[in-house]
């Protein structure tokens, strides 16, 4: 399965999955700027399972529609995401250091190589995951056994 759209509610993120062999997946107004004020959500037909990720406390979840460089307006439609011109999200560790707030935000974090960064299309199985994932290293996801 693959993702084919996302919901985040604080450092937890619900993942909608669908068919690895579907590529004509959309949802209302997919190709409307800017997304959060446009698109809906993925047509439920489209959704095969869903992944929900639980971020730990010390990683910050990042979204284009929080960026304050953006000014409330991201230059993204949910197609973007589709075909993959930017990541849907970014998680970064906190770091307590930090001077300005823009150093905590979608377009400048999404350029670090230390960065989670999530994509439409990437893979995912269905369930419940911690993020396990330390900086430099690849994304690890440990399942939560219910």
């Amino acid at each position: 399965m693959k993702i084919i759209d996302f919901e985040c509610n604080g450092n937890a993120i619900r993942f909608a999955l669908g068919a690895d062999d579907c590529d004509d997946y959309w949802g209302d107004d997919w190709n409307d700027y800017p997304y959060e004020h446009n698109a809906g959500p993925v047509y439920e037909n489209f959704i095969k399972g869903y992944a929900t990720v639980f971020v730990p406390f010390e990683y910050a979840v990042l979204t284009p529609e929080s960026d304050w460089h953006y000014n409330c307006n991201s230059p993204f439609c949910k197609e973007d995401f589709k075909n993959r011109k930017a990541p849907c999200l970014v998680i970064v560790k906190r770091k307590y250091d930090y001077y300005y707030y823009e150093d905590l935000c979608y377009s400048t974090s999404a350029l670090w190589d230390d960065a989670c960064k999530f994509y439409f299309e990437d893979k995912m199985d269905p369930g419940t995951y911690l993020l396990d994932w330390i900086p430099g290293d690849s994304i690890n996801l440990r399942k939560i056994e219910n």
